[in-house]
């Protein structure tokens, strides 16, 4: 049997589900199809990497996808990321950043709900479900348990040939290739971003409580104590970094991720994983030990960052998600790449339906996209090796944050990521943006700088920080375009002169 629709997604994961749903609410007229090898639902506990999402991926899903309700209901908020740097096993000794005070905190129905940009911990399996009943709901055909046996990409319709539970042929105007790995099969192989790391995890049973893992009334006094609970918990040592993320079905994903150049990172078992930790992070190990695994086996993967060399072609076609780009995990920016993705396949669906004249935007999308995923590649190349300097870890997270906020951030939620004629205007921003940027990241990397934050056992409030703080608020609304560009330019500004600090220039 044969089929006709507009938009014909291959792959039903985070990207592919989410790009149907934002495709059905801008135009209630089209007709998606998502080609899903799996079945719905899935189980709620799964093993996909990417349960932390940051403040543009959150936007995306809450905002632009329409989930705010079922992220508030049925997941997890997060308190923003925290950081602890050195081996001490008594975490109060331990240099710690990120959110302590409660002045940032939303408050709903008399509970602290997360930070201003909201964000939030999630289980995929969970949310990936919703995102296929909303589907199905708003017009989204969803073929599940059926794979894309050939592609046939032609100048007018394309062509996929289908096998599984429901096979057929279907022809479409527009593909989108949302598989994790695959694209069209004559893409060239993926572009180099010239980082790679070695990432292990799985979940555990129950709550690794990090607020509990001191019991010294000033690291008790900090902060509330769902606060560390509820962060994305980055534990980092030379070469290596290790996550503690609670998720809402009552597991706790941890996973280390380390730079094989620096440390090796090779256990074949969960006790190989803890004779690994235990030098590194006693703590861990023994929180580790007394609980056990809700993951049959360890997950491992060898990580190497990439771009498509296309992600958009004027022939109606494109690859989201994973299919696209991959940089590391750090920061958790997969669901900002889908984000990003996405909404210019969807700014270039409804342009081709509407005037067919699209060559010259799919070359700036990709521009856009290729220069996001390499602005995400600089803060993570030939940095690991430093992740045991509180100073510079401090100092890093601080400059990377800002960065995210005041520029990436700010850009998207205001809908200007993907604007030809906006980003033409600010030509000169990006350009100082991108030279800033490699040298403040050059300096980070020798571990040559004047340090922003304090040294010993320090702690540092994440919302104490100003200038860091003025990027994150400039983020959160601007009533119009000039807003945005006089903020973006004050964000510019305090970026250099905290620059010409870090290199010992002020």
């Amino acid at each position: 049997m044969k089929h006709t629709v507009d938009v014909a997604i291959v792959g039903g994961g985070l990207a592919g589900l989410t790009l149907a749903l934002q495709l059905s609410r801008r135009r209630n007229d089209l007709h998606v199809m998502v080609i899903d090898r799996g079945r719905r639902p899935a189980p709620e506990r799964t093993s996909t990497v990417g349960e932390s999402f940051a403040e543009l991926g959150s936007h995306y899903l809450r905002d632009v996808v329409g989930l705010a309700d079922h992220l508030d209901s049925r997941q997890l908020p997060k308190f923003g990321l925290r950081f602890f740097v050195g081996d001490q096993e008594d975490l109060a000794d331990r240099f710690e950043l990120g959110v302590l005070g409660t002045d940032l905190c939303t408050v709903e129905n008399g509970r602290l709900a997360g930070l201003p940009l909201r964000t939030h911990q999630v289980d995929r399996g969970r949310l990936e479900n919703e995102l296929a009943v909303r589907c199905v709901a708003s017009g989204v055909e969803l073929r599940s348990g059926t794979s894309v046996e050939r592609t046939e990409l032609g100048p007018d319709r394309h062509v996929l040939r289908l096998s599984g539970d429901e096979g057929g042929v279907v022809e479409a105007r527009w593909v989108v290739f949302a598989t994790g790995v695959d694209g069209p099969g004559d893409r060239p192989a993926w572009r180099s971003l010239n980082h790679r790391a070695t990432a292990v995890w799985l979940r555990v049973e129950g709550d690794l409580d990090v607020g509990s893992w001191s019991d010294r009334p000033e690291f008790l006094a900090r902060t509330p104590p769902s606060f560390r609970r509820l962060s994305t918990n980055h534990l980092l040592g030379r070469g290596y970094w290790m996550w503690v993320i609670p998720l809402p079905t009552g597991v706790t994903s941890v996973g280390v991720v380390a730079d094989p150049d620096v440390v090796d990172l090779s256990p074949r078992s969960y006790p190989d994983l803890l004779e690994w930790i235990e030098p590194r992070d006693a703590r861990l190990a023994a929180e580790l030990a007394a609980t056990r695994p809700a993951d049959e086996r360890l997950h491992t993967a060898s990580l190497e960052a990439g771009v498509a060399p296309k992600c958009f072609s004027g022939d109606r076609w494109a690859v989201v998600g994973q299919s696209a780009a991959f940089v590391d995990v750090l920061y958790s920016p997969g669901a900002d790449l889908i984000a990003l993705g996405n909404t210019l396949v969807s700014d270039l669906v409804e342009r081709d339906l509407d005037d067919g004249r699209i060559a010259g935007r799919c070359a700036i999308a990709d521009r856009v996209f290729q220069g996001l995923a390499e602005g995400f590649a600089e803060i993570y190349r030939g940095h690991y090796a430093n992740f045991g300097t509180r100073e510079v870890v401090g100092t890093k997270v601080l400059w990377d944050s800002a960065l995210y906020f005041g520029f990436n951030t700010m850009l998207f939620r205001h809908g200007l990521s993907g604007d030809p004629a906006f980003l033409s205007r600010i030509q000169p921003e990006l350009l100082t943006v991108r030279s800033l940027q490699a040298r403040i990241q050059g300096r980070l990397r020798r571990g040559d700088i004047v340090p922003m934050v304090p040294g010993g056992d320090a702690t540092v409030e994440w919302g104490s920080v100003e200038w860091m703080m003025d990027a994150y608020r400039g983020a959160e609304a601007q009533p119009d375009e000039e807003h945005v560009l006089r903020q973006l330019r004050a964000v510019l500004s305090t970026l250099e002169r905290v620059g010409r600090r870090i290199e010992g220039n002020a």
